[in-house]
């Protein structure tokens, strides 16, 4: 009989034995549907992370909240997505962090909007609407940004962009074999080396390794513009620029005393037979130690970049300086200077010689701090 007055119960007309029977056909298919689920999560993690993601998933869709967050969101969350990531487990991946309250709805903005998701790192925030969170990945809301130092070289700055995520192809293909004409900066140089400004710039998922490299060139024209540079005489001051950045410390009066040394070897009053025999230019060729030493074969190398048998400045910039470097080459101290070395590197104390005998003087003051501060080290 039903237990309640006018329902009826389906276990109406069934015997003891056929009611104990049914119950347990009924545990039975629970506890079916209990090792269906626990042997998913087992054969998901086989493979892995992702199969982790994937499980969590089956328990997320099962047993999870339903329903979504309304607005942009609260607090930033920082993310990365992993390579070869399906939606679904980028949505999972959502889920845990607490951006999204479930992946149905986040799956189904996806789908409707056909968004392609890509790897790399991004921000969210937490407690965002699906319709937020879609468009957060398609419209970054803080975009990563890749900051070039100064005194940088190319073969560094290609680096820097292909550890931001970018593909080592696109960066070869946006900087290889190219000069600034080939942005549109009318100067004549040999590459972009020194053309590529030092600067912080932001990312995103619309722009290429060429865009990005456009802005570095536009951004260069832009300070060579402000700067008051003619363009025809912009290679020779980027060029000397980019030795005195190198070549000297941050002291403005320091760089604009080398930026004068230089151009006095170059000169016809030159004491070096208009060599600036810079051990920079030579380390360009070669790849540069931490101090900047050459051996006496690298000095004898033929590049038109080896300052010790070739006059003058070299064909172009061996570095992005700054514009501190740059207003240093277009200010140059007032002197007779020749000679220059940095006798204290703790401090960039920085001796000036006229003569060469003056010189020598001041290089057994640099190895004596050199001799001293190799004996405390321990070597």
């Amino acid at each position: 009989m039903s237990p309640f007055p006018g329902e009826f119960s389906e276990d109406e007309g069934l015997s003891r034995s056929e009611v104990r029977a049914k119950k347990r056909r009924r545990m039975m298919r629970r506890r079916r549907t209990t090792a269906i689920v626990v042997i998913c999560v087992l054969v998901f993690g086989i493979g892995g992370f992702f199969g982790v993601r994937a499980a969590g998933g089956v328990f997320e869709d099962l047993f999870g909240p339903k329903g979504d967050y309304e607005g942009t969101g609260t607090n930033e969350v920082s993310l990365d997505i992993p390579p070869g990531a399906s939606a679904r487990s980028v949505a999972n991946q959502l889920v845990e962090a607490g951006v999204i309250m479930n992946s149905e709805p986040f799956l189904d903005e996806v789908e409707k909007r056909k968004v392609t998701i890509n790897a790399g790192p991004v921000i969210m925030r937490e407690k965002m609407s699906s319709k937020a969170a879609v468009e957060a990945l398609v419209n970054p809301i803080k975009p990563p940004k890749i900051t070039i130092a100064e005194g940088r070289k190319i073969d560094q700055i290609k680096a820097t962009m292909i550890k931001s995520g970018m593909k080592a192809e696109e960066v070869d293909k946006a900087i290889d074999d190219k000069t600034p004409k080939d942005y549109g900066l009318d100067i004549e140089a040999p590459s972009l080396e020194g053309y590529l400004f030092p600067a912080t710039y932001d990312l995103n998922k619309e722009k290429t390794a060429e865009d990005v490299v456009s802005e570095m060139v536009n951004k260069t024209k832009s300070e060579i513009e402000d700067d008051g540079i003619d363009l025809k005489d912009a290679n020779r001051i980027m060029t000397l620029a980019s030795l005195v950045e190198i070549e000297s410390p941050g002291d403005e009066a320091v760089r604009k005393k080398v930026a004068r040394v230089f151009l006095n070897r170059i000169s016809k009053d030159s004491k070096t037979g208009q060599l600036l025999q810079s051990d920079a230019t030579v380390a360009y060729i070669h790849g540069a130690r931490g101090d900047l030493t050459t051996t006496k074969k690298e000095r004898e190398s033929d590049s038109p970049y080896n300052t010790y048998k070739k006059k003058g400045l070299p064909p172009g910039p061996i570095n992005s300086p700054s514009a501190g470097a740059v207003d240093a080459a277009l200010n140059p101290a007032k002197g007779d200077w020749q000679f220059f070395v940095a006798t204290n590197p703790d401090t960039g104390e920085t001796k000036f010689a006229k003569t060469y005998d003056e010189h020598r003087k001041n290089v057994e003051i640099y190895r004596k701090w050199l001799k001293d501060h190799t004996k405390d080290d321990g070597n």
